[in-house]
């Protein structure tokens, strides 16, 4: 996170006091990681750090729900306090090496979301340099890590940029996407990740018709009750610390939302060469 947003973040956090707070705000919040590593990429949490985030999470109170129960308790307004969903993109080797361990040693429920038309084969994502912090799951690592409790949803078939295209290729990708993680696991697969964040109104109506009942996106701040659509789950990718995260937690990076919508409208099909 830029060292002035944290600072701007921190102020407009100490500004709404007590009512601004983690524990009195009301509502679901969706956190997402990418992968562990030492790198400084912009998809990467050192995994000291990671840890620490969540300690930070156990600290606050937070009550870590399955995501596809957290979805179903914001849709009846049945949250319980300090209700936060946890969420791991793209399918990265250290999501299952690294970070599920230390999810599972604190009892916390996390969501995987894996692109299938890359857990075939020795395939990288077009943004990353090839290497162990690359590597992407294979489709058995996937499966066993399914069967030990990770909840595994869809990202897209080939990680593309959804905004653009006919509505027949898309729906396919989406379609696709989803019967093969079901087939693979032979379970129900009801979620999506927008690849990079990436989705409108018209993408979102395809999610539906491809047979997803939930979607987030990177679109930061807290999912309230009756206010925001179950395709379109705001979601705030983790910053880099956890002095950051409380921040994050707090609703100190609130004021970034205009620059997520921004970004998701003024950005061409070459986004996913950027990651997310």
């Amino acid at each position: 996170m830029h060292s002035a947003h944290s600072r701007v973040g921190l102020a407009l956090s100490s500004i709404k006091g007590a009512h601004g707070r983690f524990e009195d705000r009301k509502g679901l919040t969706i956190l997402g990681w990418h992968r562990i590593s030492d790198l400084r990429d912009g998809l990467s949490v050192t995994r000291s750090e990671f840890e620490a985030q969540l300690d930070l999470l156990v600290e606050a109170g937070a009550c870590v729900l399955p995501l596809r129960e957290a979805v179903a308790k914001l849709h009846d307004d049945d949250l319980p306090p300090r209700a936060v969903a946890l969420t791991l993109d793209d399918g990265y080797a250290s999501a299952g090496t690294d970070a599920w361990p230390m999810l599972v040693e604190r009892g916390m429920p996390a969501t995987l979301f894996v692109v299938p038309g890359y857990l075939v084969g020795d395939r990288y994502f077009p943004w990353d340099e090839p290497g162990p912090v690359a590597r992407v799951m294979t489709a058995s690592e996937v499966a066993d890590l399914h069967a030990e409790g990770l909840d595994i949803q869809s990202h897209s078939y080939e990680h593309r940029w959804l905004p653009t295209g006919p509505d027949e290729e898309l729906l396919t990708d989406l379609v696709r996407s989803r019967e093969a993680i079901e087939n693979l696991l032979g379970s129900a697969v009801t979620g999506l990740a927008y690849p990079a964040g990436g989705w409108d109104a018209r993408v979102r109506r395809l999610a539906g018709a491809a047979g997803y009942g939930y979607a987030v996106t990177v679109d930061r701040g807290i999912n309230r009750p009756g206010r925001v659509s179950s395709l379109s789950l705001r979601r705030s990718i983790a910053p880099d610390t956890a002095d950051e995260m409380a921040i994050l937690l707090d609703g100190g990076y609130d004021h970034l939302r205009p620059l997520d919508t921004l970004r998701r409208r003024s950005t061409s099909a070459s986004l996913p060469l950027a990651g997310w």
